[in-house]
């Protein structure tokens, strides 16, 4: 193991993550996961720490000499702290793509698009189910505060909003009871209600009310 390389491929792992923060307009996107290059830095954290016990062994055998001691101790520190800074990296790199998978959840559903599942490991993919079963049960009915929150991101000021209907939708029932959605009437529709009409393009919302 080259003296030269501690770290390196965990630098590149930060940057490409980092890199992908800096040109990305979406905190949602998500690059490919870079198997290839996590287990390489796996890989090196074992060659650390099989370097670390070969020289423990041979501090252990070393006698009645202090600057050996002192050269075998300061290698195995170097190794150490290799393997530390490796750590960190590779949590980082972890760390934002979890928060990335949450804010998929957020933003795009329970359904993730092919092109974006891909990109996941199968880890990730099993942790953006996880994620949003919790979600699920916190915002459902039965054992939730039985509120759709991802509906609005922003606090709203008021919890009713005017719409206007953009196309024939018929009688559609809301808390309030049946309303009539016909192309070009107005309506006072609760907020939450209201949301997902309008991502379907059946309303519009008026004001911010």
């Amino acid at each position: 193991m080259s003296h030269t390389s501690f770290g390196k491929k965990a630098t590149e792992l930060v940057k490409e993550i980092s890199l992908s923060i800096e040109t990305s307009a979406s905190p949602s996107s998500i690059p490919p996961y870079n198997d290839e290059l996590v287990r390489s830095i796996l890989e090196e954290v074992k060659a650390h720490h099989r370097e670390m016990l070969s020289l423990l062994r041979k501090l252990e055998n070393v006698e009645n000499n202090d600057t050996e001691k002192r050269s075998i101790s300061a290698a195995m520190e170097t190794h150490h702290f290799s393997i530390l800074r490796n750590k960190k990296a590779l949590m980082i790199y972890l760390n934002e793509r979890a928060k990335r998978i949450q804010s998929l959840r957020w933003t795009l559903g329970v359904g993730l698009p092919d092109s974006i599942s891909e990109n996941l490991s199968h880890s990730e993919r099993d942790y953006f189910t996880r994620y949003s079963k919790i979600l699920n049960k916190y915002m459902g009915k039965k054992d939730g505060i039985n509120m759709n929150l991802t509906l609005d991101r922003d606090p709203p000021k008021e919890h009713k909003v005017q719409v206007r209907c953009l196309k024939d939708n018929g009688e559609t029932y809301f808390k309030d009871g049946v309303v009539d959605l016909r192309k070009d009437t107005v309506h006072l529709l609760w907020r939450e209600e209201a949301q997902e009409l309008i991502r379907e393009g059946v309303l519009e919302k008026l004001d911010d009310a």
